[in-house]
């Protein structure tokens, strides 16, 4: 998997939904109502990143999660990263 380039990042950036580019990740806050609308938002997630054989940084605070994507083996964003993150803004419709 290749690593894209700053313009290919920007440039595919405009079709996801609030997904930003820091620190070489993608990365989304995602709210929820309660801490078990979280729980299960995450329980999802695993079967998708699993089958994708791609797994993302998550960081929990009670409501809300944000989530970090990279390629660890590329040394940054890849299009399985974008990929990973399309999966999960239509996961995220499923739990609110």
């Amino acid at each position: 998997m290749n690593k894209l380039s700053e313009d290919e990042i920007r440039n595919k950036l405009k079709n996801l939904n609030n997904w930003e580019y820091k620190d070489n990740k993608l990365v989304k806050e995602f709210k929820f109502n309660t801490f078990d609308d979280l729980i299960d938002f995450l329980k999802l997630i695993q079967p998708v990143a699993d089958s994708l054989d791609h797994h993302p940084d998550v960081h929990i605070y009670y409501n809300r999660v944000i989530i970090e994507l990279t390629t660890h083996d590329a040394g940054g964003i890849t299009d399985l990263d974008f990929k990973l993150a399309e999966k999960i803004d239509d996961l995220s419709t499923h739990v609110r």
